[in-house]
């Protein structure tokens, strides 16, 4: 599609004669006599540039310039003007205009200008797709999955994300809280504005109230300055508590009032301040079954839990291990400056199997730990860290706390044991016995007598 260019001139010779040496050059155009007939022209139509003169009857060419710019912000504009009008011409560049030029001019003069204006609007375009296919392939950062529990997780954001709407992320530790805090503030319209972070485990009892609403001179020993605290600084933005689960019971009163009147007070305040803040809470607890044992407040949880963002742990969601594994892979062996590019077959079942307790954090630690011992493209079992070499431990199988147990017996533990290990390797194999006698290491006869025993269903 040819570049569309619109001529306004009161001077019919001049705008006749431009328009036929820019038709010849390619482009489309359209001209006309006065700015009411060229924002005419722009009501109906979408074009590339406007060239105008600066000086026209009716309606200046620099108002002309702020009508355009309210009626198609992407459409750039040249200025003609004479020698003795170039300061309103370089004020019209001031309020949005690209460029201008001197009356008389030779053709080619313009011809460059508007060239460059065209590579100029290109580049433009191409950056902000570029911008917009990074923002949506990567807008969850770490977060990462194709399974189905994921894709709910982010259809759920998408939804949540640009309103003012309080979200309580709840995960087990390293499934990614901070990074969905981060993609829900970030595709928000409030991601001009700051994003403030706390951690509330960190902070004993009167330093979180003063890290949370901030301090007067002299409130306390120590105050020896008035302190801003994280609700002032995130004004207009997002404040991010995470643990909020750790905050003692009688400053959860507090917060509670700041949640419901929209204000707040320094430690040692007297007056009110006002705040206009979007509020993401995390935590890896149950906050309903700490209500029940007394541990939080009713009210204030009902406030914080007005949409529930849930995380899947890693266990939940196993058909994502090896799409993250590649992603840290990439991202590590650049970083480190090194040519890992796949993992074994071996060490993919190795990763598969693992039960991941530490989640999507642990994950990156290991192929950290792998990328850097690496001795080739391929990382081998022996690149992984030991701990995912041995067998699932004890508690892991018998999937039960064993501190406080007066006896266990030695028996029972081991038939459990196999149990689960005979149950592991059937699902793995799919039901096929000779591939689960190959995953176990033992003879096909000898799975197919214990699974006589245990008539599994």
């Amino acid at each position: 599609m040819a570049d569309r260019v619109l001529v306004i001139d009161d001077e019919k010779l001049k705008r006749v004669t431009l328009k036929t040496q820019l038709e010849d050059d390619g482009y489309e155009v359209e001209i006309g006599q006065n700015a009411f007939v060229g924002l005419e022209h722009l009501k109906k139509d979408r074009f590339d540039v406007v060239i105008t003169d600066l000086r026209m009857p009716s309606m200046d060419g620099l108002t002309f310039l702020k009508e355009i710019k309210k009626l198609s912000p992407a459409t750039e504009v040249i200025m003609m003007t004479a020698y003795g009008t170039i300061e309103s011409a370089v004020a019209a560049m001031k309020e949005g205009a690209y460029d201008y030029i001197t009356k008389p001019f030779p053709y080619d003069e313009l011809s460059i200008k508007i060239k460059r204006l065209m590579e100029h609007k290109k580049g433009k375009v191409e950056i902000a797709e570029l911008k917009k296919k990074i923002q949506s392939q990567y807008r969850y950062e770490n977060l990462i999955g194709h399974s189905k529990v994921m894709r709910d997780v982010f259809e759920k954001a998408d939804a949540v994300a640009d309103s003012d709407t309080t979200i309580l992320i709840q995960g087990e530790t390293g499934t990614g809280k901070e990074l969905m805090a981060n993609a829900l503030h970030y595709n928000s319209h409030r991601k001009t504005g700051p994003f403030v972070k706390l951690s509330c485990a960190i902070l004993n009892r009167e330093l979180l109230e003063s890290e949370l609403f901030g301090h007067e001179k002299g409130a306390f020993t120590g105050a020896m300055r008035r302190k801003r605290g994280r609700f002032e600084l995130a004004d207009k933005g997002t404040i991010f508590l995470d643990e909020v689960d750790d905050i003692p019971l009688d400053l959860q009163v507090k917060l509670l009032r700041v949640i419901q009147e929209r204000t707040f007070e320094r430690v040692g305040g007297e007056h009110p301040l006002k705040m206009d803040v979007r509020l993401i809470c995390a935590t890896k607890k149950d906050l309903k079954r700490m209500v029940a044992d007394g541990a939080f407040r009713e009210d204030l949880y009902y406030r914080l839990n007005v949409v529930k963002v849930k995380l899947p742990s890693l266990r939940e969601r196993r058909e994502d291990i090896l799409l993250l594994t590649q992603h840290f892979l990439e991202k590590l062996s650049k970083a480190k400056d090194k040519s890992v590019t796949h993992f074994s077959p071996e060490a993919q079942r190795i990763l598969l199997r693992h039960e991941w307790s530490g989640n999507v954090r642990e994950l990156e630690n290991v192929v950290e730990h792998a990328v850097t011992l690496a001795k080739s493209e391929c990382v081998a079992v022996a690149d992984l860290p030991d701990y995912l070499h041995e067998l699932p431990a004890l508690g892991d199988l018998l999937s039960r706390n064993l501190r406080g147990e007066g006896a266990l017996k030695f028996s029972d533990a081991i038939a459990e044991m196999e149990t689960r290990l005979i149950f592991w390797a059937m699902k793995e194999a799919a039901g096929n016995q000779v591939k689960a006698a190959e995953l176990l290491d033992i003879p096909r006869t000898t799975l197919r007598d214990k699974l006589a025993r245990l008539n599994p269903d």
